[in-house]
């Protein structure tokens, strides 16, 4: 008995602290708060699991789906050797090392377990309540509505839907397993994740919950009828009426504007509608004159046809950069650093919305275009086997499963058609449920042994010594990662104001596991631009050499580049890196600006006049010309 209860609070402290820490826990003294932080507490709850004997009960089968997903992590760890970045390899690889060390951990503890499923889904459901409280209280600060601020666990709404998603099978498994007071708050859950993954308007999320709602349905249907009873029918129509009334008080509670906007982007049909003057016009007609700030007009048009366009130049871009490696692709995590090497199609905005790329925001894009055809096919077979294991032997082989496991196949399939338009596999806390869910779906529905045998079996001692090398790597990876990030921010908020401080924070965020900041740009910009203002080109010559070999195709970095080589006296020098920028970006103005006063002040005035006549109208184009015109009528009357 004592062992027994020694056993399920153990279960219980691994349950709360991988759901609540590890998928909840943010720090604001980093510039991304959830990704590295719960990178770290990852990394310890498995490691403190490891140590407490969880590695005793590891046992990788000798089957497909676990023979892929070692492969696909050593391919992908493998690809740090062809990237521009290496460090950025690493990081990625050792997210799907801990996403490997989740599904290895929760198979064990499954397997041994037959209670710990339930105890999973009954801490899942308070992590829920606890998204749902934190979800309210940010709608509660807000002046108006406004769905991309309500974030609650996820760094975006589109992510916390992505969030729910994932964690609907868990809450309705919780309703078919679960017993008195845990089935009736299942019930609440599932109704408040309905309700936030409609109200946070992420329309991927609208695809991807419809379809595993009509997947889950139809496979029930004919696998498990028993599951349409008159009580769970009405409980799903009361749950349905009380989700109508919640999202009637909803969008009775907004101005005519908003609500107008709301209806009308709930729509999937109108995701790829191009955005331009009519359509802008057509959302602009909605808006009412401004009374206070809490009905004041917004122009939600560019935000709403835009958005879904740019995803498209990243696709097409995508297409691009898998042509160029088409075997073993860029190098996983440097798709951001590699995706301005592809001209065409053209992107406007990157430059004058002074953003960068980041993601796709398509997952299979992503890993297609950072591992090639190679990483493609061992992702299919990771990701799809265990959901198609399911069909086949519904649909050919005619076998009966749990109807818990239906839904866990059907959501996860619903999850990767919300990852076409999203990038939920690169957070920790997507990663944490998805790869527990495949862990209960193939304890319960396992997969058949393979005949040859791919990896030999490890005994506790060499098994031991790799999870422990593997863990100091994902350590020391997550404090040199912890110190940048914290030091980035600093640099952040010191930008423009006080550059010898942003030239020491710069020096000490830096190192060979950090290089690139979160938003792509190198530190050693940073400190170059720094070094620029207070006058030592030299000193900023050396930081954007060293940004170049971070981010060749970072315009900016080119364009800061070209301007120190000016200074420097080296106009030939700086004219061709000017050049390589507006080949990369023709729309990217400061280059065409500088290139501009290097022809002009060189005596080429014809082709300074043809740069600055191919910038944007703007108060410094004119500015510009007039100085010109102005120069030039002095030096003739000279």
């Amino acid at each position: 008995m004592i062992t027994h209860r020694v056993t399920k609070a153990g279960l219980t402290i691994f349950c709360i602290s991988l759901l609540f820490l590890a998928c909840t826990i943010r720090s604001k003294i980093l510039v991304d708060s959830s990704f590295l932080p719960r990178f770290a507490i990852l990394l310890l709850i498995l490691s403190v699991a490891w140590i407490a004997g969880v590695n005793r009960l590891i046992q990788i089968r000798n089957n497909l789906f676990e023979t892929a997903f070692i492969l696909f992590y050593a391919w992908s760890l493998l690809s740090m050797f062809w990237s521009i970045e290496s460090s950025e390899a690493i990081l990625h690889s050792q997210l799907i090392f801990l996403s490997l060390g989740i599904f290895l951990m929760v198979s064990a503890l499954v397997g041994k377990y037959s209670e710990f499923e339930h105890l999973f889904i009954k801490t899942h459901l308070l992590v829920l309540m606890f998204s749902y409280g934190l979800a309210f209280y940010k709608m509660s600060l807000l002046d108006y509505y406004d769905p991309y601020k309500i974030i609650s666990i996820s760094s975006n709404n589109n992510l916390y839907s992505g969030f729910l998603l994932i964690s609907l099978p868990l809450v309705f498994s919780g309703y078919i397993l679960l017993k008195g007071t845990w089935k009736y708050l299942s019930v609440l859950a599932g109704i408040l994740s309905f309700f936030f993954i409609i109200i946070v308007q992420s329309r991927a999320a609208y695809l991807g919950t419809t379809a595993a709602v009509i997947i889950s349905l139809i496979l029930l249907k004919v696998s498990s009828p028993q599951v349409f009873s008159k009580r769970n029918i009405l409980t799903a129509f009361l749950s349905g009426l009380v989700l109508v009334f919640c999202l009637f008080i909803f969008t009775n509670s907004l101005d005519n504007t908003r609500r107008q906007y709301f209806l009308r982007k709930i729509s999937v049909w109108q995701y790829f509608r191009s955005y331009d003057q009519l359509q802008g016009q057509n959302i602009r007609k909605l808006h009412e004159p401004a009374v206070n700030m809490e009905t004041s007009t917004y122009d939600f048009s560019k935000a709403y046809y835009s958005n879904a366009n740019w995803r498209v130049i990243f696709w097409k871009k995508s297409a691009g950069l898998i042509k160029a490696h088409p075997i073993i692709g860029a190098g996983s995590g440097n798709w951001r650093l590699a995706i301005p090497a592809v001209i065409n199609p053209l992107n406007p905005e990157h430059t004058i919305g002074n953003f960068t790329y980041s993601e796709p925001h398509n997952e299979w894009v992503r890993i297609l275009s950072e591992l090639g055809i190679i990483g493609f096919i061992l992702a299919i077979l990771v990701f799809f086997l265990p959901p198609a294991s399911v069909y086949y032997r519904l649909l050919f082989s005619q076998q009966k499963v749990p109807p818990e496991t239906i839904i866990y196949a059907a959501f996860i399939t619903g999850f990767y058609l919300y990852a076409v338009f999203d990038f939920p596999l690169r957070r920790v806390e997507h990663n944490i449920v998805l790869w527990s869910i495949i862990a209960f779906l193939l304890n319960k529905v396992p997969l058949e042994p393979i005949r040859h045998v791919m990896f030999p079996k490890l005994s506790l001692k060499w098994g031991t010594l790799i999870f422990i090398s593997l863990a100091l790597l994902t350590a020391l990876l997550a404090l040199a990662r912890l110190k940048g990030e914290y030091y980035t921010l600093q640099i952040f908020r010191n930008e423009r104001k006080n550059d010898s401080l942003v030239i020491q924070y710069c020096r000490k965020a830096e190192g060979i596991l950090y290089r690139v900041t979160p938003n792509t740009l190198p530190v050693s910009w940073f400190e170059g631009v720094a070094h620029a203002r207070l006058g030592d080109n030299d000193a900023a010559r050396i930081c954007f050499l060293r940004a170049l070999t971070v981010t060749p195709y970072e315009v900016r970095v080119l364009n800061d580049y070209g301007a120190t080589l000016f200074r420097l006296g080296k106009p030939n020098e700086a004219s061709e890196s000017l050049k390589k920028a507006l080949i990369i970006d023709p729309f990217f103005d400061d280059a065409r600006f500088n290139l501009a006063a290097i022809y002009f002040m060189s005596g080429q005035r014809k082709n300074a006049w043809e740069q600055i006549m191919h910038c944007r109208e703007s108060q410094k184009k004119r500015d510009v010309l007039g100085e010109m015109m102005l120069t030039g009528l002095q030096t003739e009357s000279n």
